[in-house]
């Protein structure tokens, strides 16, 4: 049970710090309205993002900001972040946001455009001291890969996929996309994969994982589940998303285990009323 305690409490920081993360350019690239030239459109794009980015302020972003090269046809999106060289959390960036920027960029009407005009999209991201994390560059070619890429299978069975929410809202709805796009992750230190995120018919968020083998049989468990929710509570990082996702009117956020064939062996909600 102690490895089931600390396995778990590394995956709810993530599912945290992911979700928060996508929320914050998210926000600022869906505020980007369009124009005709390419020229314009990219300097459009840089005072946008820049002015939506000064006013947003979230965990684990220090700063983040667009350049615009005009001669090159190149708009360059730095992110610094609060981690330190040795972090974990560098894995995550590396393996997920490349891709779930690319995204939200292709979700954006005016990023779409100029992508098709053959502007390209540098994306970098900081430790705290200014070393590079992660960096890369989207342009069509790279954005159709994107769309051709072949979904996760379990990521595409109907039967563990609950249904749309009522009436998402539309930010929330391309956060989802963008989300789901770059899954499945596995964390390295607790084996678990997120392999899809939505909403059920009250409005939950439903984070659907998939266990290793080692953790099985704890998460059939009532006391299994029980443990991972005081790990989940102890930690304070879901508090915190769940603040974030106020406005779309979330107040509770579900979890269900499955083991490597499907199956599904638990479930734990956790609502706002958990963490008072």
């Amino acid at each position: 049970m102690h490895t089931l305690s600390i396995k778990t409490r590394s995956l709810s920081y993530r599912i945290a710090l992911r979700s928060t993360f996508l929320s914050v350019f998210l926000t600022i690239l869906l505020a980007i309205t369009g124009c005709k030239d390419s020229r314009d459109q990219m300097a459009k794009f840089v005072k946008d993002y820049n002015d939506g980015a000064t006013y947003r302020n979230i965990q684990s972003v220090s700063r983040t900001s667009a350049e615009a090269d005009y001669k090159n046809k190149i708009i360059k999106i730095k992110t610094v972040t609060t981690f330190s060289i040795s972090d974990p959390e560098n894995n995550f960036i590396k393996q997920i946001m490349p891709n779930m920027m690319m995204e939200t960029l292709k979700n954006q009407p005016l990023s779409r455009q100029m992508l098709d005009k053959g502007v390209k999209f540098e994306i970098i991201y900081y430790t705290d001291n200014l070393s590079e994390i992660s960096s890369i560059i989207v342009d069509k070619k790279k954005m159709d890969e994107l769309n051709s890429a072949t979904a996760d299978v379990l990521n595409n069975q109907p039967s563990i996929i609950n249904p749309k929410p009522h009436a998402p809202t539309s930010e929330l709805g391309a956060m989802l996309a963008a989300l789901n796009k770059s899954l499945p992750y596995t964390d390295p230190s607790s084996g678990m994969t997120i392999f899809r995120v939505d909403q059920n018919r009250i409005g939950d968020l439903v984070y659907h994982v998939r266990a290793p083998k080692d953790l099985v049989n704890p998460l059939k468990t009532e006391a299994g589940i029980s443990l991972v929710k005081s790990e989940i509570l102890r930690s304070g990082k879901l508090s915190k998303m769940l603040n974030s996702f106020v406005r779309f009117n979330i107040t509770a956020v579900k979890y269900i285990y499955y083991d490597q064939k499907g199956n599904q062996l638990n479930e734990l909600r956790l609502t706002t009323a958990d963490f008072r």
